[in-house]
Order: C-alpha cells, then sequence, then structure tokens
C-alpha cells in the first residue's frame, strides 16, 4: 500500500461517497475504485460494502481506518518536519583559518539563514577535514596547502596564506634587519606538530639551506605558539593574519629571512559526489567572493 491509496481510502471512510472523494482529491472517479479495490486485494479483506448506490464500512473498514489516518497523519508530520527543518551545514576547518578566516564568512552565512544549523568542526590536521569529505561526515573542508590529487574531491582555490618568521621583540634577533641562515642555526623553533603543511614547507626549507635548529617545541594550537614566542622561547613561524595584532602592538618582531616560505595555498574541497544543497552552494561562493583568486576553479 501506498500513501496515495491511504488518503484515498481515508476520504473515502469519511465521504462515503466515491464520486465526492474523487472530487476532493482531484481524480477521476475510476481512479478512486480502483485504489480502493488494490487495497481490499492486498489486505485480504473488503473495506467498503456496495449496497445499491451507497457505501459503508465493514468490520475491517473501521478497524483500517484507525491505522490509516495514523499513517496519513504520520506521513504528512514528517514530510512538514522534513520541508520545515532547517539546512544543515558541517565545515571542516584547521585552528588558525576558523579563528582568522571564518567568522565574517560565517556571519554573511547566518544572515542569510538565520535558522540554519551550522557545525564547525575544528582539527589539526588537513588530512582530518580530507577524511571527514571522504566518510560524508563533513560537507565542506576549508584546507592549507597544495590540494591532494584524487579524483573523489572538487573545489576552489582560495587565498594563497601569507607566512611570516616572528619572534619576540626582545629577542636579540629581532634586532636584525636581515636574517641569514646563520643567525637561524642553533635557535628554538616554535612549531605546529607534524604533518601540516606550513611546518612541512618550512622544514623543507631548513634541509634546502642546511639550517640546524637547536630544538624545536611542538604544540596543538597556534595561541600557544603565539604565546610562548612572546614569552622569548622560541622562533615561530605562522599565518601573516594570525600575528598582525601582536607585530602592530610590537609584541612581535616579523625576521626577515629570505629563503622562508612566503605562503601557502587555501582551498574550500568538497567530495565530487556530493549532492550540493542551496546552503551549501551559497556558503562556496561567499567563500569564494570573500577570500577567492581570479583563477577559481580547481579539481583535485
Amino acid at each position: 500500500m501506498d500513501t496515495k491509496q491511504l488518503l484515498t481510502f481515508k476520504i473515502a471512510a469519511e465521504t462515503l461517497n466515491f464520486t465526492r472523494t474523487a472530487r476532493q482529491l482531484h481524480f477521476a472517479q475510476p481512479s478512486v475504485t480502483a485504489q480502493i479495490q488494490a487495497l481490499e486485494r492486498e489486505l485480504g479483506q473488503p473495506l467498503f460494502e456496495r449496497l445499491g448506490k451507497k457505501i459503508k464500512l465493514t468490520k475491517s473498514g473501521i478497524d483500517f481506518k484507525k491505522y490509516a489516518d495514523q499513517m496519513v497523519q504520520l506521513t504528512r508530520d514528517a514530510e512538514a518536519r522534513i520541508m520545515d527543518a532547517p539546512p544543515t551545514l558541517t565545515i571542516g576547518v584547521t585552528e588558525s583559518q576558523c579563528t582568522y578566516r571564518l567568522p565574517q564568512l560565517l556571519k554573511k552565512y547566518k544572515l542569510h539563514y538565520p535558522k540554519a544549523r551550522l557545525i564547525v568542526t575544528t582539527v589539526n590536521f588537513d588530512s582530518e577535514v580530507r577524511e571527514g569529505i571522504m566518510d560524508g561526515r563533513i560537507d565542506l573542508g576549508w584546507m592549507m596547502g597544495s590540494p591532494h590529487a584524487t579524483p573523489l574531491m572538487t573545489g576552489k582555490d582560495l587565498i594563497d596564506e601569507k607566512m611570516i618568521l616572528v619572534a619576540s621583540s626582545e629577542k636579540p634577533i629581532s634586532a636584525h634587519l636581515d636574517i641569514s641562515d646563520d643567525d637561524l642555526n642553533g635557535e628554538t623553533f616554535l612549531l605546529t606538530t607534524k604533518g601540516c603543511s606550513y611546518r612541512n614547507s618550512l622544514e623543507d626549507a631548513f634541509e634546502k639551506n642546511e639550517i640546524v635548529p637547536e630544538t624545536v617545541m611542538e604544540f596543538v594550537t597556534t595561541e600557544a605558539i603565539k604565546q610562548c614566542a612572546i614569552a622569548g622561547i622560541g622562533i615561530a613561524f605562522l599565518p601573516e593574519v594570525t600575528v598582525q595584532a601582536e607585530i602592530e602592538k610590537g609584541l612581535l618582531t616579523k625576521l626577515n629571512w629570505q629563503s622562508a616560505p612566503k605562503s601557502v595555498p587555501t582551498y574550500l574541497a568538497w567530495h565530487k559526489d556530493k549532492q550540493l544543497t542551496d546552503n551549501m552552494r551559497f556558503f562556496i561562493e561567499a567563500a569564494h567572493a570573500m577570500y577567492g583568486k581570479d583563477h577559481v576553479s580547481m579539481h583535485s
């Protein structure tokens, strides 16, 4: 049995008139008769008695109407709930991008979808975002680094995030106008944990220029790295946007090392088979409008 048959039976049981039932449901009368007969065959019981031109419910019909009423109402409730449900969007993003790039974008999204359910999943590594996209836990992933070649993901390029070396303004190295490779040898570096895209790029530069840090201290959060750099514990390599305020206040100084990686790409990605809902499309276009580049199409 289907919802159409249940609704037809419900109206017919209330009107006890197939012609009025057909008119109310905008069906042809033979269609009403066919649906009732199909329902009776499926249940193996007559639901109506035909007494001349009149009809009335059988005992089975009276019993079945209670269930039909409940099933029709349950179907209507389910449709209303789904149709009225606010859209949900789950975004996977690293901590620094979540803190310094997403707030204005999320504000724009919430203004457009005020009742939307928004879930922002903050992770330590872009690999966690990719895993979430692949298994469907994450709708859109905001990532840093070069896109991983896979036919299962697609997306759009966003800005190249400027990267800088910084140290406490009170450290002697901060007084150098230009930083040489020798200046960095033997220094303590405050870095994100292994696997971070911009840590990888810095370590590549170290290897190329034969720089050996005295110590590498690893941290999970950008804020912890920043505070330890301000305290003079070591040199940090971070997105410029995360330390602009501290540089302006004189707490940190940008170190001018010519071989330092200048930027790291960022991009928004999603599963290629993901059905893009209206709210997902809005977020993608808003992200591109706010942080996109001239050449925005990308397949990764």
